[in-house]
């Protein structure tokens, strides 16, 4: 069952088309990825699909419920982590989540409080204020915000920016935590595709104001061109490799060469290897990272 469904979603600012055409589904469950380069329209869609923002053309449905109709029981069920949340520096973390509470007309006892701070793994008794937080600290207790309505789909935009790897590891370990133990929905908004390898379920590329690649990784995988290393025995000249056909040639290293095949079979390009007497002996199929599949649907790839 999808808790989002996007279709053919137009926006413009100033004449200018900023979103074509662009459509995505979200599964219950998922945490999903929606990556794209910087002015791509990521933060705009995000926007739209909260309500934030009018739309242009198309449909938007969160919840079953159509955005522009929504019902504000099912606004109760949502939440957001902009990525320039800002924080009242002058606060404690008690304080600040008290007056998001009265924001949501929830009332947080000191229970609740501990409950949720502890859940993030902040200390429920640091009487510090949040200006002397740490970043992956402020971070953590942005999330905690998200919590207090206990939603069942958040939004999340860049939530491990600027932060050092074990900052960013700490947050995926706890957003993963959220996804199982709450049952949640996560859309995370996103350039660091680390934070998209250890995380996401499903993934939607954006470039250009249009959706490129929408699925898994895997499926990415399987309609991109494949990626192998052919070991020969002795060393070859590129140009004899080049003449293959569906075979290119992207770098060698001593008797390695790395290939891209035109959705070409190996026993295809083995057999014309070796009808041509190149010694060819081992094949190997690489797995292909996020980052090719990224720049290549967002015409980055060389």
């Amino acid at each position: 069952m999808n808790i989002i469904e996007v279709e053919n979603l137009q926006k413009k600012f100033h004449g200018k088309e900023v979103l074509r055409d662009l459509s995505l589904t979200v599964g219950r469950g998922d945490i999903y990825g929606f990556l794209g380069p910087n002015g791509s329209g990521k933060t705009t869609t995000l926007r739209i699909m909260l309500g934030l923002l009018a739309k242009d053309g198309g449909r938007i449905m969160v919840m079953g419920q159509n955005v522009e109709l929504q019902d504000p029981e099912i606004r109760k069920k949502v939440n957001m982590l902009p990525e320039s949340h800002g924080f009242y520096s002058w606060m404690r973390s008690t304080e600040y989540l008290v007056y998001f509470g009265e924001l949501y007309g929830r009332k947080l006892d000191k229970s609740m409080r501990q409950y949720l701070l502890e859940l993030v793994g902040l200390d429920s008794e640091d009487t510090r204020s949040i200006r002397q937080y740490s970043r992956g600290m402020k971070q953590r207790l942005g999330i905690a915000r998200t919590l207090i309505n206990d939603p069942e789909l958040v939004f999340l935009d860049e939530p491990t920016n600027g932060l050092d790897p074990k900052g960013r590891r700490d947050i995926h370990d706890l957003l993963k935590r959220l996804n199982k133990e709450r049952s949640m929905t996560i859309v995370l908004s996103t350039h660091i595709l680390d934070d998209v390898e250890h995380l996401c379920n499903r993934i939607g590329i954006l470039s250009k104001g249009k959706m490129q690649y929408q699925g898994s990784l895997n499926e990415a995988e399987g309609v991109h061109a494949p990626l192998y290393r052919f070991y020969f025995e002795r060393e070859v000249e590129r140009k004899n490799l080049a003449a293959i056909p569906g075979v290119h040639v992207l770098s060698q290293d001593k008797g390695w060469v790395h290939c891209r095949l035109d959705k070409n079979s190996p026993d295809k390009a083995v057999a014309a290897l070796v009808s041509r007497g190149l010694p060819i002996s081992q094949v190997v199929r690489e797995n292909q990272e996020l980052e090719e599949i990224y720049l290549h649907y967002t015409g980055g790839a060389s």
